[in-house]
Formats: C-alpha cells, structure tokens, sequence
C-alpha cells in the first residue's frame, strides 16, 4: 500500500529528481532538457514553492509553481512522476496540489503551462485549453502545448 506524502523540496533531493526525469525521458521529456533541468533544481527551484511526493522514502514526483504577480498567473513548472508510479493517480495529487497553492495567492487569475501532446489530454481533465502548439518544440517528435487555465 503506498503512503504518499508532499513536502518542499531541498538540494538534496536533487539526484532522486533527477532519477524521476531520467524515467520520463525520451516519451515526456527530450534528452537535451536535463541539464536545463539539473540547473533548474540548483539554483531557481530555491526561489519558489517545489514539491516532491514521496511514497514512504522515495521521491516519486516533484514539480513547482511560479508566481508572477505582474501577470496575475502561477506557471506550472517541471513536474513529473516516476514512470513506474504513472497511472496510479499520483499525477493527479500533485496536479492538485500545485493547482490549490496557486488557487490560494489572491493575484492569481490564471494558471499557465507547457506540456507535450502525450500529457496534453491529462491537464484537460482540470480545464487547462491549448492557446499555442509548436510541433517539435522540446525535439522532433515532442510537440509544446502552451495551455492556459482561468480560476478567477
């Protein structure tokens, strides 16, 4: 039985992040992004609210949330399960998670984010509506979706 948990992320828990976007890769993500990535989970993930979900130890998923107030949107950034633990609706907790912290930051009207046409469908079930696809935009084969989701 899996005893999920949520709680932010710190430095060390950058290889087991790591670890979870090696098993997406190449169906969600394209080679070429882990460094961007690795970079990512050293310096502007400490800037901003990070969650890892964890079933007892392990890191099963993690993603984030940044807020540009300016915009009055939270982006949905870099998040992602273990490929083992797909389809077991550990998506949809942290989904959940990040959709009810950018819900509570009152200058909130929209939340963004890009995914690619195999997760597309997933974020659709939440209401998120494609404004831009770019076809091979991570890599050939990876399309962008630019999605957008109005909470107020």
């Amino acid at each position: 039985m899996m005893q999920i948990t949520s709680r932010p992320y710190s430095i060390e828990d950058r290889p087991a992040c790591l670890a979870v976007f090696d098993t997406n890769t190449p169906r969600f993500f394209a080679p070429q992004e882990r460094a961007q990535y690795s970079e990512f989970l050293t310096s502007v993930v400490l800037e901003r609210p990070y969650l890892v979900l964890q079933d007892g130890g392990e890191i099963i998923g993690c993603g984030g949330l940044k807020v540009l107030p300016d915009q009055k949107t939270a982006f949905l950034s870099w998040g992602m399960v273990a490929s083992h633990y797909h389809g077991k609706g550990i998506g949809r907790l942290l989904a959940e998670a990040r959709l009810d912290l950018a819900r509570s930051i009152p200058q909130v009207e929209t939340i963004t984010l890009n995914t690619s046409q195999h997760t597309k469908g997933f974020y659709e079930k939440f209401g998120f509506i494609a404004t831009t696809i770019t076809p091979d935009g991570y890599a050939p084969g990876l399309d962008r979706w630019d999605m957008i989701l109005q909470v107020k």
